[in-house]
């Protein structure tokens, strides 16, 4: 694996998320924090364990010391999660724009939460914090439909007939 295509599947995860995001405008803090039944009890809930996820791990990957994970209150509305998902997607272009591929192969050395040492190949973490804000994506992407307000087609193939489309 090379680093264009983090970079790639980064850029596409980012358009994806824009989309349940515009699709979540206009709620109301009380719409936003409602219990839907799924499993992080909110919309809101959703969305912020996703952003917690690529926060923490985008930190362990950039050597920094994660931050605690985001509380509800963080975040009461739409426009509050996007400013702070937009703060750390700019840290994680950053850090993509500057990874080289020899670098993805290494590992990435950090302290878990017990505090022992942990050793994960880069491409492995890069992976993982990819696949699990899809996972939780879909989950907000589904929990929007239900109220009728779905994002829309958000696989891979309308992403790329969507940048196909700029670039003529």
């Amino acid at each position: 694996m090379d680093a264009d295509y983090f970079r790639f599947i980064y850029d596409y995860l980012y358009w994806a998320r824009d989309k349940v995001l515009s699709a979540a405008e206009g709620m109301t803090e009380e719409e936003f924090g409602r219990d839907n039944g799924f499993t992080y009890k909110s919309l809101r809930g959703i969305l912020l364990h996703a952003l917690a996820g690529e926060t923490m791990w985008g930190a362990r990957m950039r050597g920094e010391e994660p931050s605690p994970a985001f509380a509800p209150e963080a975040a009461p509305s739409v426009a509050e999660l996007r400013d702070a998902w937009l703060t750390a997607e700019s840290k994680q272009r950053a850090y993509l724009d500057k990874l080289t591929d020899p670098e993805v192969a290494k590992d990435v050395v950090f302290t878990g939460r017990d505090g022992a040492e942990r050793r994960i190949p880069r491409w492995q973490l890069l992976t993982m914090v990819f696949h699990h804000t899809v996972q939780h994506r879909s989950e907000a992407a589904e929990a929007l439909t239900m109220i009728g307000r779905s994002p829309g087609d958000m696989d891979l193939l309308f992403y790329t007939r969507e940048v196909a489309a700029r670039q003529q």
